[in-house]
């Protein structure tokens, strides 16, 4: 009897040492943010999908926007989000308290990625992304790939000599940065100086026509969010007081759906500035 025991468990043994392992699916997702519609895009396996905020399709704001066209569209309220059945959604830090407190109180995973204001936190951003998703080693690969490009950037910017271009983030209405943003510091990490840091410009703020004349940058680096729409606050770097003063300013034009959210993608913005530079 004894024998027949351990003969039935020793069998029971080698035939779940035999049988194929069983993994548990990955998470399914739903995003309801832009910037996190982009790295779940990155990241995710299109079957782990179930849908992406409407602005995922909007060619301005979205570097995968046609991508997104592949996946279900939901506005950030719990009516829609509840019916797909997700395992995890994810979101940035606006989204409305009710709705994050509604889908809490009705048990479903929550996630909010803040907003990245250095490319550190961006890479912290990816990382915590593909934890959410289990796809750890795709994230790896990401950010693998970004710090090698950096690197390549600061050995290119570090053979510089003689005296450092200046230049201004000089968007719609005058809005610019200083370096505690993601847009000021790869300012300085193309080779640029910030003439809006000289104005104690630390984050974010606004540079008046009379300001940008004093300061006398080489460049003006802007990021429409519709180029080619008219309207005043958008064409200011073509305002005839600057060509008047004797500035003639370089024009930087960056896609604003690689300036609104950080990714992998804001390294091509580095390497544009740089280009830029080295034609000066």
């Amino acid at each position: 009897m004894v024998v027949s025991v351990v003969s039935k468990a020793i069998l029971l043994a080698v035939a779940l040492m035999l049988s194929p392992t069983i993994q548990a699916a990955p998470p399914r997702v739903v995003s309801i943010n832009l910037c996190t519609d982009q790295l779940v895009m990155l990241l995710a396996d299109q079957q782990q999908i179930i849908g992406l905020s409407t602005l995922s399709r909007d060619a301005a704001g979205s570097v995968f926007h046609e991508t997104a066209q592949r996946f279900t569209q939901v506005d950030p309220v719990a009516e829609q989000l509840l019916p797909l059945d997700s395992d995890v959604v994810v979101t940035g830090p606006y989204t409305s308290r009710y709705t994050l407190a509604l889908l809490g109180e009705l048990g479903i995973r929550v996630e909010t990625l803040p907003v990245a204001t250095s490319v550190d936190e961006m890479l912290d951003n990816v990382l915590r992304m593909g934890e959410l998703l289990e796809r750890e080693q795709e994230a790896a690969k990401v950010i693998n790939e970004i710090r090698r490009r950096l690197v390549a950037i600061e050995k290119k910017v570090s053979a510089f000599s003689g005296i450092t271009p200046r230049a201004a983030v000089f968007d719609t209405n005058g809005y610019t940065v200083g370096r505690e943003s993601v847009r000021g510091e790869i300012l300085a990490l193309a080779g640029w100086l910030n003439v809006a840091e000289e104005l104690g410009i630390e984050s974010y703020g606004v540079l008046g026509l009379e300001q940008l004349i004093t300061l006398k940058p080489q460049a003006l680096i802007e990021s429409p969010y519709s180029e080619g729409t008219y309207s005043r606050g958008q064409m200011l770097s073509s305002h005839p007081a600057i060509r008047a003063s004797g500035l003639d300013p370089l024009i930087i034009r960056v896609p604003s759906s690689q300036t609104i959210c950080a990714g992998p993608w804001t390294v091509d913005v580095i390497e544009q500035l740089l280009e830029a530079r080295e034609m000066l």
